[in-house]
């Protein structure tokens, strides 16, 4: 058990608590059902291990997730839940659940827990069926909530293995297909034209109005850092901890530097230069990889444009996107 030394990440309190109290604890009030659950985390900034002093306050600590079939939560989870929290120690050397109802133990029924936070209700058959999550812009674009629990169900904690349903969602949702992949580029690829080549450098640089610049750049840069998580085939989490989880991909080491400066200057040449830069570094690594092809020049004032031929193709790849642009 660990010590409570003041400095333990939420995710090491509460696996040492499932390990040390929950596995014995339904060993010996369940140990037939424990063959059938699947646990872990697969909420919160602890399980991205983006927790500090102030995440506390609320679904963190020694709390985990028992995941059941359908079956067997009809059958068991009034009790189980009611049975495993009253049992759990107030406290798990020193660490307390706080907020989020207090429960150290969640039981979800896995089909609802999935339709619930991603909208699927069945298996995907096509690709068409990712329109829950992924849609063109004039639909509303991403659901980034459902792409945010795609992330963690993708990157949560798993413990306990043994919900072959649970284990089979996680596989056949690991990642995007590739033409749904291709909508998400082309989505972050208007993102930050519209943003930052459009809007910023032929527009609010031009204005006096610092407002408008923090909007306009942030927007620019949410885009930047969901594109670079969405090249390396990632999700992309909740706003929030979208910058953590940026910051840990390879090449963050270039763009991070460059979007740091940018939001903190206060010298339009130097942001309009900066946007020019990251948009022709962005077109330049989608070209690497194989998704888009050149169109036109640099003479032909390509940064003003080179995004939207980007999207364009990407969009021909997406047959099954409604032909709005």
């Amino acid at each position: 058990m660990p010590e409570n030394n003041g400095n333990m990440k939420g995710l090491d309190v509460a696996e040492d608590f499932f390990l040390h109290w929950g596995i014995p604890a339904l060993e010996e009030e369940f140990p037939d059902l424990l063959r059938r659950i699947s646990a872990g985390r697969f909420s919160g900034s602890d399980v991205l291990r983006a927790d500090d002093d102030i995440s506390k306050d609320h679904n963190w600590g020694p709390q985990f997730t028992l995941f059941l079939s359908q079956d067997d939560f009809e059958k068991f989870a009034t009790h189980l839940s009611q049975t495993m929290n009253e049992k759990a120690p107030p406290n798990w050397n020193g660490y307390r659940v706080d907020g989020a109802g207090d429960k150290n133990v969640l039981v979800e029924n896995v089909p609802e827990w999935v339709e619930k936070h991603i909208g699927f209700a069945a298996f995907p058959q096509s690709d068409s069926d990712w329109n829950i999550v992924v849609r063109h812009r004039r639909l509303g674009g991403t659901v980034e909530a459902r792409e945010s629990a795609l992330y963690y169900l993708r990157y949560g904690a798993l413990w306990l293995d043994n919900n072959e349903e649970f284990g089979r969602w996680r596989k056949v949702l690991e990642k995007y297909p590739d033409t749904v992949w291709y909508a998400r580029l082309a989505e972050e690829c208007f993102r930050m034209w519209q943003y930052g080549q459009y809007n910023f450098i032929q527009r609010i640089s031009k204005r006096d109005d610092p407002l408008a610049v923090s909007l306009c750049l942030g927007e620019f840069v949410e885009g930047v850092m969901r594109m670079l998580l969405l090249l390396y085939r990632h999700y992309t989490p909740y706003w929030k901890w979208l910058a953590h989880e940026f910051r840990r991909v390879d090449r963050a080491s270039h763009y991070a530097p460059l979007l740091e400066t940018l939001v903190n200057s206060d010298d339009r040449v130097q942001q309009v230069n900066l946007v020019k830069q990251i948009c022709d570094d962005i077109y330049q690594e989608l070209l690497s990889i194989g998704v888009i092809s050149k169109h036109g020049t640099h003479e032909q004032h390509l940064y003003e444009i080179h995004l939207v031929n980007a999207q364009l193709e990407l969009l021909d790849k997406v047959p099954w996107m409604p032909t709005i642009t």
